[in-house]
């Protein structure tokens, strides 16, 4: 290590440290937000049988301060997430200079593709926690419920189970989404039309939005990291669309022009400014992550939207795009 560069390697590391004191106070506040959802479940639940009157009252009032704790965890677990991602960003860039590998004309992908991954990692963090976790944490307490009914109302406690199973069965069906989303296998093995239609019909029962598909299945296959890049921008413009659009319909079509593949992606939901620059947070980011991606396969992307009017994502990928044949 040269003397020039000794003092960016001192300063990263203490960036390093700094954001392995951060990553560990994010983990306790998580912990704690963990337990309090517990005992919010835990009190919801005793809610069930006390029903009106002093200790109904102080229940009501224990679950109003839960959830104002909770909101106020959510708003911290957000800026300690904020201030964790700009100190390893720091870091990275500080170090960037003595990696004799580094070439500056990949590091923007590489940043990119960095965040891509994290926000991933967040996205699904979230959703499992949203979804799956509270399912399983919700369906203990409604077992230890059942427990209870056995000797005091046996006839109720049918009801309760078959209530336990449909949970449980819902947190199955968003697991699998969730292993689905992260690997779509089908991919290799029926190529992109079949896969779309797999994730249309998955997408649609789990999201209440109808989507239509216009699928040729009979056009020629590309490369498989152009079809993997097709699906992954098809699948972010639909996230977008649930997320963010409030749309009630999605057309999805994927057809040859010419010498190219045409895909659109048109939501009818409350759209958006996509000249603003001010556009900014999880949409802006999914922008740019497909963007991105249509740049890494030479293929062109263009967002139109409007408040009001919807939004249409148009991909187009040129023929040569998979003249490496597959992988």
């Amino acid at each position: 290590m040269s003397q020039d560069t000794a003092p960016l390697a001192v300063a990263a590391a203490a960036l390093r440290s700094a954001e392995a004191t951060m990553r560990d106070e994010l983990q306790r506040v998580r912990d704690e937000q963990v337990m309090l959802f517990d005992r919010l479940r835990s009190v919801e639940l005793t809610m069930r049988d006390v029903g009106d009157g002093a200790d109904g009252d102080a229940l009501r009032a224990e679950r109003s301060a839960i959830g104002e704790s909770l909101a106020g965890l959510q708003g911290v677990i957000r800026r300690l997430r904020a201030v964790t991602q700009q100190t390893h960003a720091a870091a990275e860039y500080l170090l960037g200079g003595e990696r004799a590998d580094d070439d500056p004309s990949t590091m923007p992908t590489r940043a990119w593709a960095l965040e891509a991954q994290e926000e991933e990692r967040r996205r699904l963090a979230r959703e499992i926690h949203d979804g799956p976790a509270q399912v399983l944490a919700n369906a203990t307490f409604q077992l230890e419920y059942c427990q209870r009914l056995i000797d005091r109302d046996p006839s109720r406690l049918r009801v309760e189970l078959d209530r336990v199973k449909a949970d449980l069965r819902e947190g199955l069906t968003e697991v699998r989404g969730f292993i689905f989303d992260l690997r779509p296998g089908p991919l290799v093995e029926l190529g992109l039309p079949a896969t779309v239609r797999r994730y249309a019909e998955s997408f649609s029962s789990r999201s209440g939005i109808e989507v239509l598909l216009d699928v040729d299945a009979e056009q020629e296959r590309p490369a498989l990291a152009v079809e993997v890049a097709t699906f992954r921008i098809i699948q972010e413009a639909m996230q977008n669309a649930r997320k963010h659009s409030r749309a009630k319909r999605i057309d999805v079509s994927i057809r040859p022009s010419g010498d190219s593949v045409r895909i659109v992606v048109r939501d009818d939901g409350i759209g958006f400014d996509a000249s603003a620059r001010s556009e900014s947070g999880v949409r802006r980011f999914g922008m740019l992550s497909m963007q991105e991606r249509a740049r890494l396969i030479g293929a062109e992307l263009r967002v139109e939207s409007a408040p009001g009017q919807g939004t249409t994502i148009e991909l187009t990928t040129p023929a040569e795009a998979g003249a490496p044949g597959r992988e």
